[in-house]
């Protein structure tokens, strides 16, 4: 039988597997199962500080989680795994184990970003089909503002993501299917770590973007109270997306352009307390800084002149007084 890409049977006393279930028993009986078929470096979670812990201590390739240990905080908990806020390995295998298939949580499973779903109680051999099926062909990550995972099911309708994804490590395969090293193991996750992160924050500065985007095209159509409503949730979002770049990119390279983007948040809280109509500076100071960021945060862009852009924005802004209550004024 061929294994992967070779005929070699697989080592699976390599891998290393975390098991997340709060039921003891069931949590035990997949972990000897799984002994029986040679995988020996289980680890069993009966919580998720303990999880967390687990995922935290070495690269693991492979997570069998029970959802509804987390329910509403799955989706959020699975998100921090591939963006890397928890655990080491982003790219870890994950196996969700469920009580029920309604269409509602396999849809919040898509969103989670997990690579398969099995109904309990679970059965050995649907596990190691999933195995087999990610030593085959692993399914390229997708990388947007909100979402961090293996690309997701087209529509109905056949409509693409404009995210073709891109490969990235799969542990599994390589450690008991390709005989890699650890040394080189941990080399290809640090490695595309390093990229995903980029690209991340590629995806803030690409949303906060688009944000200002509306929030002047919102503004030039105020009139409308539903429109002035649109703006106002934009102004929101575009708040909160700079607050999150600041978080993503804390000790990376990219943390002075975060610096920087930091300031737009106290400038949609003046377009927010302006009169209607009375923020045209603001706005236009908001669109120029977004643009900015944006191509600062481009992972095929040197940030330091894009840096001294945002400088450059901020300081002709700042030379222009503006006396009007509510808008910007500095000397």
């Amino acid at each position: 039988m061929v294994w992967g890409n070779t005929a070699t049977p697989p080592q699976y006393d390599r891998l290393r597997v975390a098991i997340g279930d709060g039921d003891p028993a069931a949590a035990t009986a997949i972990k000897e199962s799984l002994h029986e078929r040679g995988i020996l470096e289980v680890i069993q979670c009966y919580n998720t500080e303990r999880l967390f812990r687990a995922l935290d201590d070495e690269i693991v390739d492979l997570l069998i989680y029970d959802y509804h240990m987390l329910d509403d905080r799955f989706v959020e908990v699975m998100q921090s795994i591939r963006r890397k806020k928890i655990g080491q390995n982003p790219f870890v295998t994950i196996i969700a184990t469920i009580r029920d298939s309604k269409a509602e949580t396999v849809r919040r499973l898509i969103d989670a970003g997990v690579d398969d779903l099995i109904r309990v109680p679970v059965s050995i051999d649907r596990i190691f089909e999933s195995i087999g099926k990610s030593a085959r062909r692993r399914r390229p990550f997708v990388v947007t503002y909100d979402y961090v995972g293996p690309a997701r099911p087209t529509s109905k309708n056949g409509a693409k993501s404009a995210d073709a994804g891109v490969k990235v490590p799969n542990t599994l395969k390589s450690r008991a299917f390709d005989s890699v090293s650890e040394d080189e193991v941990r080399a290809l996750v640090e490695h595309a770590v390093g990229d995903m992160v980029a690209r991340q924050l590629e995806t803030c500065g690409v949303e906060i973007d688009r944000l200002a985007k509306r929030v002047a095209d919102n503004y030039a159509s105020i009139d409308g109270s539903d429109r002035n409503v649109a703006m106002r949730g934009s102004l929101g979002q575009m708040a909160l997306a700079a607050s999150n770049l600041r978080q993503r990119a804390s000790g990376t390279p990219s943390e002075r352009v975060s610096d920087l983007a930091a300031t737009l948040i106290p400038i949609t809280q003046r377009i927010l307390e302006a009169p209607t109509g009375r923020a045209a500076v603001e706005v236009q100071l908001l669109s120029q800084l977004a643009t900015a960021v944006k191509v600062a945060l481009s992972v095929e862009n040197d940030s330091g002149s894009a840096i001294q852009e945002i400088a450059n924005t901020v300081g002709s802004f700042a030379r222009r007084t503006v006396g009007d209550e509510g808008r910007l004024s500095v000397a």
